[in-house]
């Protein structure tokens, strides 16, 4: 897997609030039973996500968590990093070192431009690409 199970669930977890009204919050409860994540899991991750500006909180009743801005303007790649740190994608596929030319592995030569295009990819699509229908 390239990336964690945490960003997944963020991913999917942030797909799903794009789904609904913009002005509408949504608790953690029902987020994880729309995702199947675990609830006290999901809180945490929604905790970090307020503290970095990518969700909005409201407490109590009717309250719940929000995008702090459109979907459209969230790329997957922020949320990547957010959760897997900056430069996700720099560990070598084959040992989990940092990848780089100095000590190349046997497959550097071929993790670089999948990797290149990873980034990319990730760089260039937004939560709302993977909440169209």
């Amino acid at each position: 897997m390239i990336y964690s199970k945490t960003t997944r669930y963020t991913i999917q977890a942030l797909v799903e609030l794009a789904y609904s009204d913009s002005n509408e919050y949504l608790t953690v409860k029902k987020l994880s039973r729309e995702v199947d994540v675990p609830r006290e899991f999901l809180a945490k991750i929604f905790q970090d996500l307020t503290k970095h500006g990518l969700l909005e909180s409201r407490p109590g009743r009717g309250g719940g968590f929000r995008l702090s801005r459109p979907p459209g303007k969230i790329e997957l790649y922020e949320i990547v990093e957010l959760i897997e740190g900056p430069e996700p994608l720099s560990d070598c596929i084959f040992d989990g070192n940092v990848c780089h030319g100095d000590d190349p592995c046997p497959l550097h030569d071929q993790w670089i431009p999948v990797r290149d295009r990873l980034t990319d990819f990730l760089k260039n699509n937004t939560v709302a690409d993977l909440a169209e229908p």
